[in-house]
C-alpha cells in the first residue's frame, strides 16, 4: 500500500513539474504564431508565419515576422505582410501587449526602393511611476530592400537617436517616451548617407492602424507605412 502511495505521489509531482515545465519553456514565439491575424480582414487567420528577428528591450520582446494573408481586393489571391508584436511576460507566461503590421506590395517593375518601413506609436499597459499615465512608446519597423543598406538611423520627437544594422535583414529602432519619428537615414557601408527624409513634428498622439497604408499624413511626423 505504502509503495503504491509513493508510486501515485511521485506521478502527481511528474505530472506537476511537467506541466510547470511547459509553462516556462513557453517563448514568445510561439505566442506570437496563436495570435497573429490579418490586417486585411479580422476573420482571416495568417498563413505561412515565419519569425525573422526578435529583440529584447524594455517592454519585453520585439518579434518581427512574414506572413500571407487575403489580399484586400478580389484580385489578390494572396498578399505578404510585415509586422511586429510586443511580447512581455507575465507570471509564468508571455502575452501580447501590441502589435502592427502592413501589407506589402508586389512590385510591376524593378524598384530602386531601398527600404520598407511603418511606425508603431502604442500607450503601454504600465501606469507611469511618476504621473499614473500609461507610457507611450514608438518603434520603427521594416525591412532592408538592398544589400546596399548597412542601416537605419531615426531620431525620434523626444531628441534621442537610434541606429539598427538591421539584424537577417529587418530593422525596429524603438524608444520609450517618443510619439514620431522627425528624421529617417539609411546608410550605406563606412556610414555613407544614401537617403535622407526630413519630416515635420507630431501634432499629437497616434494609435496603430489595422490597416496601414502607403500615404502621408500632415499630422504625423512620419508616415505609417513608406518606402525610401
Amino acid at each position: 500500500m505504502k509503495r503504491l502511495l509513493t508510486c501515485l505521489v511521485g506521478l502527481v509531482t511528474l505530472t506537476t513539474s511537467g506541466c510547470m515545465y511547459a509553462l516556462l519553456t513557453d517563448t514568445p514565439t510561439r505566442v506570437i504564431h496563436r495570435s497573429v491575424a490579418c490586417p486585411t480582414t479580422d476573420k482571416a487567420k495568417a498563413k505561412g508565419f515565419q519569425v525573422l528577428s526578435t529583440h529584447r528591450w524594455s517592454k519585453g520582446v520585439i518579434v518581427l515576422y512574414s506572413a500571407l494573408c487575403p489580399g484586400g481586393d478580389t484580385k489578390t489571391s494572396m498578399q505578404q505582410v510585415f509586422g511586429h508584436q510586443v511580447v512581455k511576460r507575465n507570471g509564468m507566461n508571455w502575452q501580447v501587449s501590441s502589435s502592427h503590421s502592413y501589407g506589402i506590395r508586389k512590385a510591376k517593375k524593378p524598384s530602386e526602393k531601398l527600404i520598407e518601413y511603418g511606425i508603431s506609436q502604442t500607450k503601454s499597459a504600465e501606469g507611469n511611476s511618476q504621473n499614473g499615465e500609461a507610457e507611450r512608446y514608438t518603434i520603427l519597423y521594416g525591412q532592408m530592400l538592398t544589400p546596399k543598406v548597412a542601416a537605419v538611423e531615426a531620431t525620434f520627437d523626444n531628441g534621442q537617436i537610434l541606429r539598427d544594422n538591421g539584424k537577417s535583414g529587418v530593422f525596429c529602432p524603438n524608444s520609450p517616451g517618443a510619439t514620431g519619428v522627425c528624421e529617417l537615414r539609411i546608410l550605406g557601408s563606412d556610414n555613407q548617407l544614401l537617403r535622407k527624409e526630413e519630416l515635420l513634428p507630431s501634432s499629437g498622439f497616434q494609435f496603430p492602424r489595422t490597416l496601414v497604408k502607403a500615404t502621408r499624413s500632415p499630422s504625423r511626423c512620419l508616415p505609417v507605412s513608406h518606402q525610401l
